[in-house]
């Protein structure tokens, strides 16, 4: 059976997951065991590299050596951390620390990377002091076998000297789509049809056609056309010649007519484009164009033997405007995770960011904002925790939920602040019931919170009616009873929740819309949509649009981009757009008015204009139109001199931004008064 990856490929390009989720579970070590850490050279195991079945097991034992080849003596902390889509999940031994049980959770391919404890001045890992990140092990995780093949029915009618593209699904034998198989297509007629070994279908007479998808051991389908006479006699297309900026998206009407002037409605067309002086655009199969180059380009569409055309004459859009600094709330002895901005009950303005595991991440910053060029740190609020992750205020700032993951004894869950003292929030609350695994992120919906349970891989569902008494009210989690899934954020308008579930992608509740039943306390389903790389990590919504931050590591920093989801019917979400920065990778964002804001990690804030209709990749067409390294010097970053941007907001003109590795950022973007319509 073909595999979509190739083994030696995914580990030399090592797609992680998220580094700063193994910060947060690092194991403690003594100084014996840090000097005993820096004493190996190279980890060896008894199986490698490891091939499982879905749903099985594996033990593995690791031999730690020296330069010499010689076995580690002591005692060592150590971990190891599935690199590459989530193959397996991992467990140590509970009374021999260098044997790992390795359980198949997901069909794919990646390495179980090994991490060792030593002194924090030989070895820095993800920005982690005394982190030493070893050789790993290969795995691959098989899909169960091959039940059946599914053809999806073809959009258009089968017309002589038409063509058209088709799908189809490999389904295992427990009901699932194979996530390794591929599909190669033949014709049985190639005098009425043929078709390429990814499933482009020419129809090249009339009469019966039978076009059959295989996989390589054998399964099949096949679908039968009724092959008919091409009727259409006159193509049209309008507008004729049109002018656009890069990015904006054209729209044409095409429609094709019989000799009676009927017109052909299931008729396949041919897109095609050609640069008159220049190259660099895309025409979708529904007549809509969008260029990323400036220059002229001809249109042209097809039905057999009868075409028809346009021009479009293509402006460059202005050059992306200043950003500049504002003020700092520079922090260099701890790692920083979310922010939230927003005027207190006193008619101050603060900030409120949280902390993360390098440097000890047990605690909430205040900061008083009132005046962004002389912004004053006012207090913080210190929980028993390992990572602060997410903080949020609710509409009316009277009382804020700060998150836990790593508590001591696994009292993790949500703190509740009162807030009428916004400057000095205190403690009024805390609610930890099936909440002892984590929790990442959070969303206030009115007085409903949802949390991302870290242990449950569910949305939590919490009361707040009463914020001295938060009640735990239930759970809302996609595949019920199943392990190998990973929730990570969720955000809500009232009426649609989206919630951001990794490697499946994101899912549509009804959470006060009606259209689907729900309600704030009792969501329902409306739609999925995923991607096959990637981890869904966030989303947010404006208009007909989710913007959802895709999550990739690799050997060389993060990658990772936005998708650009159509949810105008929204049962049926769909792919249209992304923005993707090749160097960096997309972490939290905040779209507002016509404009996407990105924390890009190592690629700073990134100002996006996602005004209008959205095809294509929105950073080839120079939608950027801000930027900005949020870049720490020697003594104002943990690490300085490298931008881990984190999370952004705009506030009040100014827009806000964490980073990890430098604390807050205030912001100034002198931009146009008016984005495209």
């Amino acid at each position: 059976m073909k595999s979509r990856f190739n083994l030696l490929a995914a580990v030399a390009a090592l797609v992680v997951l998220l580094p700063t989720s193994l910060l947060s579970q690092l194991p403690t070590a003594t100084d014996e065991q840090r000097a005993a850490g820096a004493m190996v050279a190279t980890v060896e195991f008894d199986q490698n590299p490891v091939g499982l079945m879905l749903g099985d097991s594996m033990e593995v034992t690791a031999r730690f050596l020296d330069e010499d080849g010689n076995e580690v003596d002591g005692d060592l902390a150590w971990t190891i951390f599935p690199f590459g889509t989530s193959v397996a999940a991992v467990r140590r031994d509970s009374v021999d620390n260098k044997k790992y049980m390795i359980n198949a959770r997901e069909p794919g391919e990646g390495e179980l990377a090994v991490f060792l404890i030593v002194p924090t001045d030989q070895a820095n890992a993800f920005g982690q002091p005394g982190l030493k990140r070893m050789d790993g092990l290969p795995v691959r995780v098989e899909d169960w076998a091959v039940d059946r093949v599914e053809i999806a029915s073809p959009s258009f009618g089968a017309y002589e000297g038409t063509s058209i593209k088709m799908a189809a699904r490999v389904i295992t034998i427990r009901d699932t789509e194979h996530a390794l198989a591929e599909i190669s297509w033949s014709s049985n007629t190639p005098s009425t049809a043929l078709v390429t070994e990814s499933g482009a279908v020419s129809f090249v007479g009339t009469g019966r056609a039978e076009i059959v998808a295989s996989t390589d051991d054998g399964v099949s389908a096949n679908h039968v056309f009724d092959v008919r006479e091409n009727s259409v006699q006159q193509l049209n297309i309008s507008p004729a010649s049109v002018s656009a900026l890069t990015g904006e998206v054209v729209r044409f009407d095409v429609s094709a007519l019989d000799g009676r002037g009927r017109a052909v409605e299931d008729l396949a067309m041919t897109y095609s484009i050609f640069g008159l002086d220049s190259a660099g655009a895309q025409l979708f199969e529904d007549g809509t164009f969008v260029a990323d180059n400036a220059g002229s380009y001809r249109v042209i569409v097809t039905a057999g033997s009868f075409a028809a055309q346009a021009t479009v004459d293509v402006e460059a859009r202005e050059a992306p405007s200043t950003v500049t600094v504002v003020g700092r709330g520079a922090v260099s002895h701890v790692a920083t995770s979310d922010l939230w901005v927003f005027e207190g009950v006193d008619g101050r303005d603060y900030a409120y960011t949280g902390t993360h595991a390098n440097g000890g991440g047990q605690r909430m910053f205040v900061w008083d904002v009132t005046d962004p060029s002389d912004i004053q740190l006012m207090d913080s609020v210190v929980v028993d925790a390992r990572v602060v992750n997410d903080v949020k205020v609710n509409g009316d700032a009277t009382w804020a939920i700060i998150t836990r993951e790593g508590a001591s004894g696994r009292a993790n869950g949500i703190v509740v602040l009162d807030t009428q003292d916004p400057a000095h929030p205190v403690v009024i609350s805390e609610l930890t019931e099936n909440m002892t695994g984590g929790i990442h992120n959070v969303w206030i919906n009115g007085d409903v919170v949802y949390t991302v349970n870290d242990g449950t891989s569910a949305m939590d569902i919490i009361d707040m009616s009463d914020p001295h008494n938060p009640t735990y009210y239930g759970k809302w989690e996609l595949r019920p009873g199943e392990t190998d899934k990973s929730l990570h954020d969720v955000w809500a308008d009232g009426r649609y929740a989206y919630v951001s579930y990794w490697d499946d992608g994101l899912v549509v509740l009804d959470v006060g819309a009606g259209t689907h039943g729900g309600t704030a306390l009792e969501p329902q389903f409306v739609s999925r949509i995923s991607y096959d790389m990637g981890n869904t990590h966030t989303a947010w919504r404006e208009g007909d649009y989710v913007f959802v931050g895709d999550e990739i590591g690799t050997a060389d920093g993060m990658r990772g981009y936005i998708h650009v989801i159509d949810v105008s019917d929204i049962e049926t979400p769909a792919e249209v757009a992304k923005y993707e920065v090749p160097e960096a990778g997309a972490h939290n964002i905040w779209v507002e008015n016509g404009t996407l804001y990105i924390a890009y990690y190592q690629g700073g804030l990134r100002i996006v204009d996602v005004s209008g209709e959205l095809r294509g990749n929105l950073y080839n067409q120079g939608r950027e139109i801000g930027r900005i390294r949020t870049t720490g010097a020697e003594g104002e970053a943990i690490v300085p001199n490298a931008p881990q941007a984190w999370g952004p907001q705009p506030y009040k003109g100014n827009i806000f931004v964490s980073d990890l590795n430098s604390g807050l950022w205030v912001v100034k973007h002198e931009r146009a008064e008016d984005l495209n319509p």
